[in-house]
């Protein structure tokens, strides 16, 4: 079974929502973009929405907040330590009992902080007991 990451569910998802949102808000301002809606796994053409010039706004400034709060070095030791947190809750949410290095790497980007820093931090949690290291290396038991 292929992970919500490699089977392009999440990417469905959002194209729901985009496309729910959309057709959803009522805008009665003439058109002046189209969002061309795909689905993976061959990222085949599916519809095409038209978006009026507030909607196509509030997405842009959306987007650009959510680039300029996860850019590397914006993140906060604090902030980068919720989303940790985060990534461990969600996964033991989903019956994961192990989170791994390669985890960890894959949010770097959202995680804001360098691998030095990321593995530090994880040395913390172990040594809190919130992890524990694994005979399988870079591989941590949730507790």
């Amino acid at each position: 079974m292929k992970s919500p990451e490699t089977d392009g569910s999440r990417a469905k998802v959002l194209a729901a929502a985009l496309r729910t949102w959309t057709t959803v808000d009522n805008d009665t301002e003439p058109p002046v973009a189209r969002l061309e809606i795909r689905y993976p796994p061959h990222w085949a053409f599916t519809s095409t929405n038209n978006i009026t010039a507030r909607q196509q706004g509030r997405l842009l400034a959306f987007l650009r907040d959510d680039l300029a709060e996860n850019r590397p070095g914006h993140s906060t030791p604090e902030r980068a330590a919720a989303i940790i947190h985060g990534l461990i809750n969600e996964r033991a949410a989903a019956g994961r009992t192990r989170i791994t290095t390669a985890d960890l790497a894959e949010a770097a980007p959202r995680i804001g902080r360098s691998r030095t820093w990321i593995a530090a931090y994880i040395t913390d949690l172990i040594d809190a007991g919130q992890l524990h290291e694994t005979r399988r290396p870079d591989a941590f038991r949730i507790n």
